[in-house]
C-alpha cells in the first residue's frame, strides 16, 4: 500500500507522492518547497510551482536549488501563477485540471524527466465557498492520477488560517497530511485501482466521506473500498458507504468491501443494508 498518514517533515521523495502540508507562516512554506523541489531534482524529475506563493517561495530558496533562471531555462522548473494553471481556460473544473496535468506529466517524461513534481498552493480555491468543493473532488481525483498515473507527484500546500471546513475537505483527501492543530479524522486515497479509507468515520465525518465517494471515479466492473485502516465506524459512516455502493449498483458497477472491520461486517446485516446496497466482503 502507498504511504500514508500524519507527517511531520516532508517525506524522503518517491514515486506517487501525494502530500497535503497545512503551513502557518512563510518560513513553514519556504522549508517545505525547498525540501519537496530538491528532492525531485534529485529524483529527476521536472518541477513545477503553481501558485504566487510557491513561486515566491522558490525564487527566496534560489542558489540552494542551483539557480532559478538557469533551471527555467534549461526546462527543469516551470514557475505558472494560480490563474494560468488552475483558471485559464475558464471556471474551475476538476476533469480540466486533471487534463492540464496529465499533458504536463507527459510532456516531462516525453523530455526526458523521470516524472512531473507539483509543488502547488491553491489556498485561494480552499477559501472560496464557490470553489471548494470542486477543489477536494479535484485533490481526489488527482490522487487517483498520482496512483495510476505517468510519473506526477505533488506537494499540495495550504494555508492553516483557512476556515475549518476548508482544511478538512482537503486534508481528508490525501494520504499523507502535516496538520499538527488538524489532523483529518479519515483519509481517503488510492492504491492502484482501488479505494483506501483510513481512520474513524463518525457522524461528523459521513457527511465529508459521502461527498468524497460521490465525486469518486468509476468506470464500471467491481470498485474495491479498501477498509483495512478503518479503526470506527459508526451508524452515519456505514450509512454513508452503503449510499454509495447503492448508487453505483444503479450503473452495475458491483462494490467489494475489503477487510472490513468486524464492526462493519456485522453492521451491514444488521442495519438491513445488505438488501439495500449488497456487496461482497473479501480478505486481502
Amino acid at each position: 500500500m502507498r504511504v500514508h498518514g500524519s507527517v511531520r517533515t516532508v517525506p524522503p521523495p518517491r514515486a506517487r507522492d501525494h502530500v497535503c502540508w497545512l503551513y502557518r507562516d512563510g518560513d513553514e512554506l519556504d522549508a517545505a518547497v525547498l525540501a519537496s523541489a530538491r528532492g525531485g531534482l534529485g529524483r529527476g524529475e521536472r518541477l513545477l510551482a503553481v501558485g504566487e506563493r510557491v513561486v515566491a517561495a522558490v525564487h527566496r530558496a534560489g542558489g540552494a536549488l542551483g539557480g532559478v533562471d538557469a533551471l527555467v531555462a534549461d526546462g527543469t522548473l516551470r514557475l505558472l501563477p494560480l490563474q494560468d494553471a488552475y483558471a485559464g481556460a475558464g471556471s474551475f473544473d476538476a476533469g480540466r485540471q486533471r487534463q492540464f496535468y496529465d499533458r504536463a506529466t507527459r510532456a516531462a517524461r516525453a523530455e526526458g524527466y523521470r516524472g512531473l513534481r507539483v509543488l502547488a498552493d491553491v489556498s485561494p480555491l480552499a477559501a472560496d465557498p464557490a470553489t471548494r468543493a470542486e477543489l477536494a473532488r479535484w485533490e481526489h481525483v488527482a490522487d487517483e492520477y498520482i496512483a495510476q498515473g505517468p510519473g506526477m507527484s505533488a506537494l499540495c500546500a495550504y494555508d492553516a488560517t483557512l476556515p475549518a471546513a476548508a482544511v478538512d475537505a482537503v486534508t481528508a483527501v490525501h494520504p499523507q497530511v502535516h496538520a499538527p492543530s488538524a489532523p483529518p479524522a479519515f483519509r481517503a486515497f488510492f492504491d492502484r485501482d482501488r479505494v483506501v479509507v483510513a481512520g474513524d468515520v463518525d457522524l461528523v465525518g459521513a457527511e465529508r466521506l459521502s461527498r468524497v465517494l460521490a465525486g469518486s471515479p468509476v468506470e464500471g466492473g467491481t470498485r474495491t473500498l479498501d477498509l483495512s485502516g478503518l479503526g470506527f465506524a459508526d451508524v452515519a459512516g456505514c450509512r454513508a458507504i452503503a449510499r454509495w455502493v447503492r448508487s453505483l449498483a444503479g450503473s452495475g458497477v458491483r462494490v467489494e468491501l475489503r477487510d472490513a472491520p468486524p464492526l462493519v461486517r456485522r453492521a451491514w446485516p444488521l442495519l438491513g443494508f445488505d438488501r439495500w446496497a449488497p456487496v461482497v466482503f473479501t480478505s486481502a
